[in-house]
């Protein structure tokens, strides 16, 4: 320490990247959560983080708010990332990555496919009751995926990351008012069809 008061602090103040973790570790309920509540949206910034993360550790040169954004092209990627890093830690996990992997790209594009068809009203209601109950099925597939990310991350409890934040509180309450305008909707469109506009 020197005597001088003017002089500038001598502390480190570089963040190692060691400091983060290996991939984005959520615990598995916060992740449902979240990803159910949200519609997937919150799927986006999901893979955007693991990406991220990826990226401060390598160093390799990607953008990834395009890789969150056109997750279902980088899926299989990331999922044998992860099960290369479980590996070279020494541990095994039981998770199929590529076969999860696959079926995370083809639901995600089902559920858009239905998506589209049941804003243009093709196949309504049907195809509006198939695109809601498809809400959970992707985040319920990807929870091993979310698991392996902890173990990779050596936290496979994920108590770096379980409780809600203020930020997640706020999309909860968003995602729950879109929640209820989509359950108003399906209930005009089963009880009171004659009311809807063509």
């Amino acid at each position: 320490m020197t005597d001088n008061l003017y002089a500038p602090p001598e502390a480190d103040v570089d963040v190692p990247v060691d400091a983060e973790t290996d991939y984005y570790v959520v615990s598995p309920g916060k992740f449902f959560l979240l990803s159910f509540v949200t519609m997937n949206l919150y799927l986006v910034y999901w893979f955007y983080r693991n990406w991220r993360l990826v990226k401060l550790r390598t160093g390799e040169s990607m953008w990834p708010p395009m890789r969150g954004i056109f997750y279902i092209f980088f899926t299989h990627s990331l999922f044998s990332r992860v099960n290369e890093r479980i590996e070279s830690n020494g541990k095994s996990f039981d998770w199929q990555p590529a076969t999860i992997a696959t079926l995370v790209v083809l639901l995600t594009i089902l559920a858009n496919v239905l998506d589209r068809l049941a804003a243009r009203s093709i196949g309504s209601p049907t195809t509006d009751l198939i695109s809601i109950a498809l809400v959970p099925v992707l985040p319920l597939l990807m929870l091993k995926a979310q698991r392996a990310i902890n173990l990779a991350s050596d936290d496979p409890d994920a108590k770096t990351n379980s409780s809600l934040t203020v930020f997640n509180w706020i999309w909860i309450v968003l995602g729950g008012l879109a929640w209820l305008l989509v359950l108003f909707g399906v209930y005009a469109i089963l009880f009171y069809p004659e009311l809807l506009v063509e």
